[in-house]
């Protein structure tokens, strides 16, 4: 420290900043040193009798400026399971581990609501008495299991042993956490005054999720003439739930009725095997010709969560069920269903959105459609934020938004392309016509469909007899009562099962042991068993006049069934059998005028009945799937809110960016073999990253390059660099001396640059670098002196074909305006691709040149609109026209026009309206304009103003 205040006093030149730096590093070495062997020593206190010197310890501790945090998080179950080690500085460990927190989060997996894998069974038909055995089974799975998992909680929440302090009124409260406050009075209190104090919120972690501290005086503790209260422990989160406590409450003469020892990860491993035991006995237990139980339990456990849904949450912080039954129960069922795609019919909504741009197509039901499901790109409010969109591949090959994925339906990654038929989907609704002779049609609206006898039946347009009036409709409602009371509803499968034996009638009884299950108070119902073992649901029990009330009967209760009424409704039936129900007033009043509406009477009248989809159905052929080479996260595409944590962690990311970067980033090497000197050439090695940010650079430097493939400089590859021929004639001196001055001078010994890039770490292989739109080799022709034609430079080579360069090849010919056999021809030539994974030469070779013509056509339009900005003159018509002495252009801009012509009149080229018409587009008129646009470059340079004749 001498020393540290000497240097102070000196003047801070770089050289004392210096040696302050080394006396402080030597310093905290020191510390180090002597600080890891005391702890290392205290470590091993209960194996050697050696002991630590606490001072020392202590000590060390009191020159740390900052909780080093990391210590002890690494070692915690719990890391990268959900959220990765939160860093609060730049050391090189926090550095590595800010990096892995990156990886993870990048990687980290997502789950997705149950409720959207229902399906996975869909086809197996189960009984009624196999969903409500189920149901039964995983509600006394569910709680051996919730029990198991509320210990495991304890036991890593409370350390040491836990008090039961019972009050004068007889209330035990369970206070926990004792060692870790270490209230000495505890261990053999007698008479304890106790009190209840809050733990701020910023004190609550997962680690530590209390929040009421027990505050204690144990047998009459004084301190200066008053009670003495000590912090005791944490009170229990059941003894809180159990009793209503809150803070503020205080008790005296409260007594200690036991110690209990801390919980053991053995209790807990009993109490999960004990619900996993029930599980597989409840499988065991079921015949092999009953399998289809597995999909009775997983229809039970894959429903609605609309009680765990708040709607004003982030989707990522909705809490989502997890069906732990069904997979303790039918593990292998679930996995044999794996084997292939399950999920084949999803139900698409939205449909009236302004954003669907087939909104008054016509589906053909029995054709296939190209599909691609893409990620929501609209803002918040937005019907279709937030969601997967299904995009349909247009008449003019473009994929164009149609509907979104309803969330509760299956759903495909982000990127998935098939072909599927589009179908209507459920009918709620219908809308009827009536034709009358000397009046305008009258249409209503017929609801409540599928309440009635015609669920599920679609009406295109048919004409029917329809029967309408103000006449009584059958309740379907079954109500079950208890002792005269009313204790609920029948299920809509336990009413099915007793109407096949004719037993629903009003005042029939039964015979049943209740049992009451309940996920919540909304939604509570009972199993109920008869003597022969049929078992019966009853819902809403919380409804009625026995709200609240549990049942666990032992013994049968007599329980008795009431019809309701039936209800007088504006009804609408068809063939005697009710159709549905009318609503809107406006509907109502019009058949009231035409005198078809009448109390008490039905009234037939001819009509045509249309039924009306607000869902459609997307039936994806199997065999058409293709999955994205890249998985894209919901969570990244859809924007979702970040919780407090994962902001803090994207705020660490940002900082710390520029430091990693720099402690990764491969150095810039110049090197030239002998051969290399000969041809007047100098190889330029760069971190495979900055491809693009080199290409740039060296072209607005005039730099003649040519990069090099990454197969013929494998090494630098794997090392994570790119390698670039530069032509020594083309750079700069001033240029020249620059890189040299940055990068250090030319290596010319083959050994001491094989030795520089050996000692670079090799690069991860899933850190790929960003690929760059185009990487032509540049080398000019005035420093080569060869023609363009006959270079001999190496071009990079491209990547393998895939199915989205020949969709991409179909929208080039559609552009240069093929014939629609030609672009037919590709269709062929992308189903054999798809067949047999390969491509032949000659399809190659023509979608390439077709690609390169439309790429020599961009450029043409480019320079010729740049012509006619020039020298340009425009007409009345609005058209920009301009007269040479071999070629006359004009284009127009705003509606994208633009054609050449010979100086004699002959049309050469036109593009309108996108569609392009090509005569005798040679490669002359391309470099004709070429040498116009050079021409204007020179022009602009010296500033003079010119006309230059376009000439070949």
């Amino acid at each position: 420290m001498q020393s540290v205040v000497a240097l102070s006093h000196a003047q801070r030149t770089p050289e004392i900043i210096s040696q302050a730096m080394d006396v402080n590093r030597q310093m905290y070495r020191l510390m180090i040193e002597e600080g890891c062997y005391q702890n290392q020593i205290a470590v091993d206190l209960f194996k050697s009798a050696k002991k630590p010197e606490m001072g020392l310890i202590k000590e060390n501790q009191r020159y740390l400026y900052r909780d080093v945090n990391y210590i002890k998080d690494k070692k915690s179950p719990k890391a990268y399971l959900n959220t990765g080690i939160a860093t609060t500085g730049y050391s090189p460990v926090e550095l590595l581990i800010n990096q892995t927190n990156k990886y993870f989060q990048q990687s980290q997996l997502e789950s997705r609501p149950i409720v959207q894998f229902q399906d996975l069974f869909n086809g197996i038909e189960f009984t009624p008495q196999q969903r409500f055995s189920a149901i039964a089974a995983k509600y006394e799975f569910d709680v051996k299991f919730n029990a198991a998992v509320a210990m495991e909680r304890r036991r890593e929440t409370e350390t040491g042993p836990f008090a039961i302090i019972q009050t004068t009124q007889g209330t035990q409260i369970e206070v926990t956490n004792l060692t870790r406050y270490g209230h000495p009075g505890i261990w053999k209190a007698k008479n304890i005054n106790l009190k209840l104090e809050e733990i701020s919120e910023k004190y609550q972690t997962r680690d530590r999720p209390h929040k009421l501290m027990a505050i204690a005086q144990i047998d009459n503790e004084m301190e200066d003439g008053k009670p003495k209260y000590r912090r005791l422990g944490t009170v229990s989160q059941r003894s809180v739930n159990d009793y209503n406590l809150k803070p503020g409450m205080a008790t005296s003469g409260a007594t200690l009725t036991e110690l209990k020892p801390e919980l053991s990860r053995l209790q807990t491993k009993l109490m999960f095997q004990q619900a996993y035991q029930f599980a597989e006995e409840f499988r065991a237990g079921i015949p092999e010709t009953e399998r289809s139980s597995a999909a009775a339990a997983w229809s039970v456990g894959a429903v609605r969560q609309d009680e765990l849904e708040d709607k004003q949450q982030p989707v990522a912080q909705i809490q989502k069920k997890i069906p732990n039954f069904v997979f303790a129960a039918f593990g292998d069922e679930i996995t044999s269903r794996l084997e292939q795609l399950q999920f084949t019919d999803f139900k698409l909504v939205t449909l009236d959105s302004e954003a669907n741009n087939f909104l008054d197509k016509t589906w053909n039901p029995l054709e296939k459609y190209p599909i691609e499901i893409k990620a929501s790109h609209h803002p918040p409010g937005h019907s279709r934020y937030g969601s997967r969109l299904v995009f349909v591949l247009d008449s003019d090959g473009e994929y164009k938004e149609f509907a979104m994925l309803e969330p509760r339906t299956g759903q495909l990654p982000i990127g998935t392309k098939a072909q599927a038929n589009i179908l209507p989907g459920e009918t709620y609704t219908a809308s009827a016509t009536i034709q009358g002779q000397s009046q305008p049609p009258v249409e209503f609206t017929i609801r409540e469909i599928s309440k009635f006898s015609y669920a599920g039946q679609t009406f295109n347009a048919e004409p029917v007899t329809l029967e309408i009036g103000t006449v009584p409709v059958t309740n379907y409602a079954v109500k079950i009562k208890l002792d005269g009371k009313v204790l609920g509803e029948l299920d809509t499968d336990s009413v099915k099962q007793l109407q096949a034996f004719n037993y629903i009638k009003d005042g029939n009884q039964l015979n049943l042991k209740l049992t009451t299950l309940s996920e919540s108070n909304e939604n509570a119902f009972a199993i109920a068993t008869s003597p022969n073992g049929n078992l019966l649901k009853i819902n809403k029990i919380n409804h009625y006049d026995y709200e609240g009330q549990i049942f666990k009967d032992e013994t049968y209760r007599k329980l008795s069934l009431e019809i309701p009424q039936s209800k007088t409704r504006d009804a609408v039936f068809l063939n005697g059998e009710t159709l549905g129900v009318l609503h809107f007033k406006k509907d109502k009043e019009a058949l009231l005028e035409l005198g078809v509406l009448n109390f008490g009477r039905l009234t037939p009248v001819q009509a045509t009945l249309q039924s009306n989809f607000s869902t459609t159905v997307l039936k994806v052929d199997p065999q058409t799937v293709e999955y994205p080479e890249v998985w894209t996260k919901g969570s990244r595409v859809f924007g979702q809110q970040l919780n407090k944590q994962q902001q803090e962690q994207q705020q660490q990311f940002e900082k710390v960016a520029p430091i990693l970067q720099k402690i990764k980033e491969r150095p810039t090497i110049l090197f030239a073999t002998r051969e290399d000197k000969l041809l007047g050439l100098t190889q330029l090695a760069v971190d495979n990253h900055k491809i693009e940010t080199v290409t740039k650079w060296l072209r607005e430097h005039d730099v003649a390059f040519a990069p090099v493939t990454a197969e013929d400089v494998p090494l630098f590859t794997k090392k994570g660099l790119a390698v670039f021929n530069l032509v020594n004639s083309s750079i700069p001196e001033s240029v020249f001396g620059a890189m040299t001055r940055k990068f250090g001078s030319v290596i010319e010994s083959e050994t001491e640059y094989q030795q520089k890039v050996n000692s670079l770490p090799d690069r991860p292989k899933y850190l790929k670098p960003p690929q760059p739109p185009y990487l032509i080799p540049v080398i000019k022709q005035e420093v080569c002196n060869q023609p363009p034609q006959s270079l001999s430079v190496k071009t990079v080579e491209t990547q393998p074909v895939i199915i989205d360069d020949l969709r991409s090849w179909y929208t080039v010919a559609d552009k240069l305006g093929r014939s629609e056999d030609y672009k037919q021809r590709i269709v062929e030539v992308g189903n054999q691709f798809k067949r047999s994974g390969q491509l032949t030469t000659e399809a190659l070779t023509v979608m390439n040149k077709d690609k390169q013509q439309l790429d020599s056509i961009s450029r043409l339009t480019q320079i010729a609109q740049r012509v006619g900005a020039v020298w340009g003159q425009v007409g009345q018509d609005g058209f920009t026209h301009v007269k040479g002495k071999v070629y006359n252009l004009s284009f127009n801009a705003q509606q994208k026009d633009l054609a050449i012509a010979h100086s004699n009149g002959e049309v050469i080229f036109s593009l309108q309206s996108g569609k392009v018409q090509i005569n005798q587009l040679s490669p002359e008129v391309l470099q004709a304009f070429e040498n116009a646009n050079t021409q204007i470059d020179k022009a602009l340079a010296q500033n003079k103003e010119q006309r230059v004749e376009l000439q070949q």
